[in-house]
């Protein structure tokens, strides 16, 4: 059954996963192969939202630009064509708005999807109501430690004996990374996957990148970069952890249903590993 082919617009994945998933339940089907393609077909879900969620962020800075340089030119006074460039500048924030708009209706849609807010830093739950005053708090889950810094000292090691042609970019971003340089780490990281697309450095530099925004508080492109690196490299070396800190990650966002999705893909795809056992522990702590 190529449940794949059956998903096309991105707002209609929850509908189309939901109609599989209740097909292959009328059928009685339970192959290892139905199962999986379903996993996968959530875990694309889950990329593409958070996908979206960067598009919004990278709109709102566009919107907040704008509205400075529409500030800048009204203290200019009688500056030639002021008039016109306020003009094209408020028509593109009402461009930009729209967009933005559009997105989050989209994302509303999307089941325990995080909706945006138009005020930065400010996530409410899509599809419920905000938490009552003197509601009981949720007990946070039971968060693995990190493993990034004891995997970034032996990465540092190896690099020293490499020859491949992008490693002085990966040793920058490694050192960087080590600095607690996490903005900078990125950076570099990103310079060497564009520069050298086939380098096996590639797949490490995505991980620390990944981890480095993830320490930044950017959970939304934290999220985007591990689901990215997983897709690329789902038996990959840092699979398992990855999956583990996008979990984490969706938690920093108390997303819990996203949270616990990856968490059954973790245990799924990479079972008997320790991150697998952490899993078990974090999803433990979600039913608490």
């Amino acid at each position: 059954m190529h449940i794949r082919r059956l998903i096309t617009p991105r707002f209609g994945y929850p509908l189309v996963i939901a109609m599989a998933t209740a097909g292959l339940l009328a059928a009685g089907c339970s192959s290892q192969s139905d199962i999986q393609q379903l996993n996968q077909n959530e875990f694309t879900l889950r990329g593409m939202i958070a996908s979206d969620r960067q598009q919004i962020d990278s709109l709102q800075q566009q919107v907040r630009q704008l509205h400075d340089q529409i500030t800048e030119m009204q203290h200019g006074g009688n500056a030639t064509g002021t008039s016109d460039q306020l003009a094209a500048a408020n028509d593109k924030i009402s461009k930009l708005q729209t967009e933005v708009s559009a997105l989050q209706a989209g994302l509303a849609a999307q089941p325990g999807a995080v909706a945006m807010g138009t005020t930065p830093g400010a996530p409410t739950m899509a599809g419920g109501p905000p938490p009552e005053t003197g509601a009981p708090a949720v007990a946070a889950p039971t968060e693995p430690p990190a493993t990034w810094p004891q995997e970034l000292d032996q990465e540092i090691s190896n690099a020293e004996s490499s020859r491949d042609p992008g490693v002085k970019l990966y040793r920058s971003g490694l050192k960087a990374m080590k600095d607690g340089k996490y903005p900078l780490a990125v950076a570099e990281f990103t310079r060497l996957q564009h520069q050298y697309p086939k380098s096996p450095l590639v797949e490490p530099a995505d991980y620390f990148a990944a981890n480095a925004l993830y320490e930044t508080g950017k959970y939304d492109q934290a999220i985007l970069e591990f689901n990215d690196l997983v897709m690329r490299y789902p038996r990959g070396r840092f699979a398992a952890q990855a999956l583990l800190r996008q979990a984490e990650a969706f938690l920093k966002m108390n997303d819990r249903i996203d949270a616990r999705l990856t968490l059954q893909k973790l245990k799924s795809d990479h079972g008997g590993t320790p991150q697998a056992a952490a899993a078990d522990t974090m999803m433990a702590s979600l039913s608490e």
